[in-house]
């Protein structure tokens, strides 16, 4: 991964476009999964509203986070 493209808001600009997208269109809640290790991708879904709702432990035994926002707030 190429960090040179880090901290430039790419990622948030992209995410709000989403989740304006999702609202025209009639959504109420929007969910992702990540895992611990992508520490930046967790910690940008939290600043973006995001809350922790559940872990499972996949096929692979790897650790998943789920997430969800309420898009209506």
């Amino acid at each position: 991964m190429d960090t040179n493209y880090r901290k430039h808001g790419i990622a948030s600009m992209l995410m709000e476009k989403q989740h304006q997208y999702l609202k025209e269109n009639g959504y109420k809640v929007v969910q992702t999964k990540t895992m611990n290790k992508w520490r930046n991708m967790l910690i940008l879904n939290i600043k973006n509203g995001f809350d922790v709702i559940d872990t499972y432990t996949d096929k692979k035994g790897l650790h998943k986070i789920i997430l969800e926002k309420n898009l209506l707030n």
